[in-house]
């Protein structure tokens, strides 16, 4: 199996099982998919944490399998295929976090980016090679990294192909944070149980408003209105008011 999931305590942990390198075959990106697409649908589930197994996040696509791509004209069911993974992280409802270690090269920087919350080890690095091959990012990455970064730094990574550091993926907003090397995994467990606790119906409504304002600001403020109703008549929003007024930690059903 090129993926595992666990759940607990309302953390799914997802990890992509597919070293040395991770390799993002097609194969790999139909796994993802659907398994996210259920994982979206558990409402046991709260918060989705995403590793990789080994010393890479994941290197990109599976070179050898472009041959075949080529000559068979496949490329645009390769395009839907990728758009299809990354719209799986993309919209789930609860929120998501990836732990990027060593290196997320190619589709790997477009799967990182697919996440809500992107945390790199200090000795991570990140870049779009795709230019070297010939092609550029297809799975969805390239629009997800103009919409995280701008115009100006995608033109620079996705032009040049060159690898940044964990430090200059957090300066330019690619990355989220940046945690010491050996500690990233500890961190977004940590970063996952801190959201996991929070009130499940704010968190998810917190990450579809902010969705719904960048996809269309204008239209926002009806959006937003009616999420901001729904949140008061959750019964956790009177159960944290009533927990602050009596001086005791709220007790949260996410409901």
């Amino acid at each position: 199996m090129n993926m595992k999931v666990s759940i607990e305590s309302g953390i799914a942990k997802v990890t992509l099982n597919h070293p040395p390198m991770n390799l993002l075959a097609e194969k790999v990106k139909e796994e993802i998919a659907q398994l996210f697409r259920r994982i979206a649908e558990d409402e046991k589930v709260r918060v989705i944490l995403f590793f990789a197994q080994g010393d890479h996040f994941c290197c990109g696509a599976n070179l050898k399998e472009f041959p075949e791509r080529i000559q068979n004209k496949k490329a645009r069911e390769v395009w839907d295929r990728g758009h299809d993974m990354l719209s799986s992280i993309l919209n789930a409802p609860q929120p998501t976090i990836a732990c990027i270690e060593g290196s997320a090269l190619g589709g790997g920087a477009e799967l990182a980016s697919a996440f809500d919350l992107r945390i790199f080890e200090s000795h991570a690095q990140v870049g779009y090679p795709e230019v070297a091959r010939g092609v550029f990012p297809g799975n969805g990455g390239l629009e997800r990294l103009i919409s995280l970064v701008g115009e100006t730094h995608a033109m620079r990574l996705a032009l040049t192909g060159k690898k940044i550091s964990a430090e200059e993926a957090l300066r330019i907003g690619l990355a989220s944070g940046v945690a010491a090397s050996g500690k990233g995994r500890r961190h977004c467990e940590e970063l996952a149980n801190t959201l996991s606790h929070l009130p499940g119906t704010a968190v998810r409504t917190i990450k579809q408003a902010i969705r719904a304002y960048v996809k269309d600001p204008q239209s926002f403020g009806d959006k937003g209105k009616e999420m901001f109703y729904h949140v008061h008549e959750t019964h956790d929003v009177r159960e944290a008011v009533q927990a602050f007024l009596e001086k005791r930690k709220p007790v949260f059903t996410h409901l």
